[in-house]
């Protein structure tokens, strides 16, 4: 199996994923509707265990509600291996990693997530929404890394120690199909809502 402590360390170096939101949607307001804030350490703060164990928790400080997502199904959070693998695509195509079946295998596993976050995710997706953004997603990240002025580290994260060449090299040796394959149906194997953290 992909040493994932390497991997995962190469997708938190550049920022992909994030458990905590600092504005919640309507849609959190809603599940908390009939759920009273309780002081706990002099913190204001409530929580909901939903279907599939996900815990989801807000925190009142200073009148700005803090959501913090927790998918305890020990399959993980099905959003934030989204963004693991929309990460892979973008570098995939900066680093110009030219294998086709790996894009297929990550379009395929982008497609099966984007299907169960249209039925499960709290905040409303579709999965067209979801390959739309998978498209595009490496020009995105270039013009991004252009404008804030990132785009030498960028492409250093494609050659530089545990980068990203040594991560698609990492798959191409456990089968990029194989690997995805049957992570995908892991993580989905458990009807339950679609939350970005924690990922393993």
């Amino acid at each position: 199996m992909l040493r994932m402590g390497f991997f995962i360390a190469v997708l938190a170096g550049l920022g992909i994923g994030s458990a905590a939101s600092a504005q919640p949607s309507n849609e959190f307001d809603k599940l908390f509707a009939n759920t009273p804030w309780q002081i706990i350490d002099g913190v204001e703060t409530r929580e909901l265990k939903l279907k599939g164990n996900i815990i989801v928790q807000q925190e009142r400080v200073g009148g700005e509600i803090h959501t913090i997502t927790d998918d305890r199904s020990g399959h993980g959070a099905v959003m934030c291996v989204l963004e693991n693998y929309l990460l892979l695509l973008a570098m995939s195509e900066v680093c110009h990693i030219n294998d086709d079946e790996m894009r297929s295998s990550l379009m395929s596993a982008v497609s099966r997530i984007g299907e169960f976050a249209e039925r499960n995710s709290i905040e409303p997706v579709t999965q067209r929404e979801i390959l739309d953004r998978a498209e595009s997603v490496g020009e995105q990240t270039l013009r991004q890394a252009i404008s804030d002025n990132s785009l030498a580290r960028l492409k250093q994260d494609c050659t530089g120690p545990q980068g990203f060449g040594e991560a698609f090299s990492e798959l191409r040796k456990m089968g990029t199909r194989k690997f995805i394959t049957e992570q995908v149906d892991d993580l989905l194997s458990v009807e339950r809502p679609a939350v970005d953290g924690p990922c393993y």
